[in-house]
């Protein structure tokens, strides 16, 4: 476990005991999480001012419904780990700040720094303090009345005795030590009292919250699995509870999505569109080219190249051993030597070389485009309500399913009279107005031009340049304008896909708006099937020809 990189900003600058404690209280809460039954009882040695936090901890961290959904799933285990040291952090400055003892420690304080000359002066407003503050049973106040009186009656006297002796050396400064020690016992017991019952009120109230969280999350992950294990998905201690009646609305489009296998299909169809295609591009790039030759080189004896004068014996021709021979010519040989005028072999070889170059050329690349996200706009005019206004949903729902388990943004735009618009970027921060889209009621008219001029707003965004657009609809509109043809074209000519879902109501759709579509579906609710194009697109994907 990293704890010093995971928790770093809490292990430096936590504000909350010291920084050995803090290391290894991450350190345990981590254990306490992701490995529980390794945890053996009071395994974090602690002192009695840190024993409270964590008995408090162990309490909360033992809970069957927390260690349902952490064991096994670290990334909302750490999640879990930070809020509960924020809250410790802001529980203790809290409390730091409303414990009625501050005061009395400031006292403490005062009294602890003030020289024997001063008490010799003001030692009856102590014992009188005290004598109010505690009972002769935790502290007989009386004992040191009686021993400081005389001591400090004739403070004349008492001022030669502590110049000539010293304060610290003097009898009566060992009376004040001890009066002051058994002070900060009753003192720190009395505050650690206070903080232990503030604890134990914050940790019931945090630790209903927590566990109301888990089960708000358990109901989540059965609604919408798999995609709920992600890092941050709706889990987030600073915003309430849901209500029931959230849970309610998904869990009955839940319901509804089991029994319309043609909308899963069509969500399935949607999703693995952009997958099956492919993306060519060419591009120009250079590489070295190492060339090697080969010129002559006497450090390499590797054979004859010619004859040269030298002096050199083991390289002699053998015509020169002739001068040898005679006593005449003999002298001839050895000036000759003398004089590097033999005739010898040269011998040489040949070394390498190398030197670089380079070149460029061209290369195709074929990569598989990426998944993009989806613009979805939902025909909610009274037209479509109904039947039509139910599989509108429940599509909604299929496809906004598909599109956060594969982590690809969604933005839902509903029109009618007028606009309305989500945008699921972070679907964990978007559910509240989900379930309202599937609560509301549809109902006024139909204008496709300003949800079709809203999606073509969001094709120019960073999140939703590379978006597919899909409208559902019963398509019994207008036609659409030139200038939103022209613009819809130009997207099309960039790659985007429009695709169309045409709720079948019994009244014909606008062939002319439909046609502007690169998919034409339609649902038949007495069926329940999706028609026309899906069994064909669906064979296109499955044979990669999409």
């Amino acid at each position: 476990m990293n704890v010093e990189q995971e928790f770093k900003q809490f292990v430096e600058f936590g504000h909350i005991f010291d920084k050995s404690t803090r290391r290894e209280l991450v350190r345990y809460l981590k254990t306490k999480l992701y490995e529980p039954s390794s945890l053996k009882d009071n395994e974090l040695a602690v002192t009695d001012s840190q024993e409270g936090w964590i008995t408090v901890l162990d309490k909360i961290f033992t809970e069957d419904k927390l260690l349902r959904v952490t064991v096994g799933n670290e990334a909302l285990a750490t999640q879990i780990i930070h809020d509960t040291l924020l809250w410790m952090r802001r529980s203790q400055n809290e409390i730091n700040k409303n414990n009625p003892c501050q005061e009395e420690f400031g006292m403490f304080q005062s009294w602890r720094d003030r020289p024997l000359r001063l008490w010799a002066e003001t030692w009856y407003h102590l014992t009188n303090f005290l004598k109010e503050a505690y009972t002769r049973e935790q502290l007989d106040v009386s004992f040191y009345e009686y021993h400081f009186d005389p001591v400090f009656r004739d403070r004349e006297r008492f001022y030669k005795e502590i110049e000539g002796e010293g304060e610290d050396t003097h009898p009566v400064n060992r009376l004040v030590n001890d009066l002051l020690r058994q002070w900060e016992i009753l003192l720190v017991q009395k505050s650690l009292q206070y903080e232990m019952q503030e604890i134990q009120e914050k940790m019931q109230a945090y630790s209903e919250l927590l566990y109301a969280k888990a089960s708000e999350y358990e109901k989540m992950v059965d609604l919408l699995e798999p995609f709920a294990q992600e890092v941050g998905r709706f889990w987030n201690m600073s915003r309430g509870l849901w209500k029931q009646t959230n849970f309610d609305v998904l869990q009955k489009y839940q319901e509804l999505l089991k029994n319309e296998d043609s909308i899963k299909e069509l969500a399935d169809l949607l999703g693995r569109m952009r997958e099956a295609q492919i993306e060519i591009e060419h591009e120009q790039y250079e590489y070295a080219i190492a060339k090697a030759t080969y010129r002559p080189s006497l450090d390499e004896s590797t054979e004859i190249g010619g004859v040269y004068e030298s002096n050199n014996l083991n390289y002699l021709l053998p015509a020169e051993t002739v001068l040898l021979g005679d006593t005449e010519t003999e002298m001839a040989f050895y000036k000759k030597y003398i004089d590097n005028g033999l005739l010898t072999f040269q011998f040489q070889g040949r070394e390498i070389v190398k030197g670089e170059g380079s070149a460029s050329g061209n290369r195709e690349l074929i990569r598989r485009k990426h998944k993009g996200p989806f613009i979805i706009c939902v025909d909610a005019s009274a037209s479509m309500e109904g039947t039509p206004e139910y599989v509108a949903k429940v599509c909604c729902f299929a496809i906004l399913q598909m599109a956060a388990r594969e982590k690809r943004s969604c933005y839902l735009i509903s029109f009618s009279t007028s606009l309305h618009t989500i945008n699921l970027l972070e679907l964990e921060n978007s559910m509240d107005q989900l379930v309202k889209f599937l609560s509301m009621t549809f109902n006024g008219g139909t204008d496709i031009h300003p949800p079709m001029y809203e999606a073509l707003t969001m094709l120019q965004t960073h999140n939703y340049k590379e978006a597919d657009v899909l409208m559902i609809s019963d398509f019994i509109m207008y036609e659409m304008q030139d200038p939103l043809l022209k613009r819809i074209r130009q997207e099309q000519q960039k790659g985007t896909h429009f695709h169309s879902l045409t709720v079948h109501t019994g009244t014909d759709p606008n062939i002319r708006v439909v046609e502007v579509f690169d998919n034409y579906w339609i649902y038949n609710p007495e069926s329940k099937e999706i028609g026309r194009q899906l069994a064909v697109d669906l064979q296109k994907i499955n044979l990669g020809t999409s």
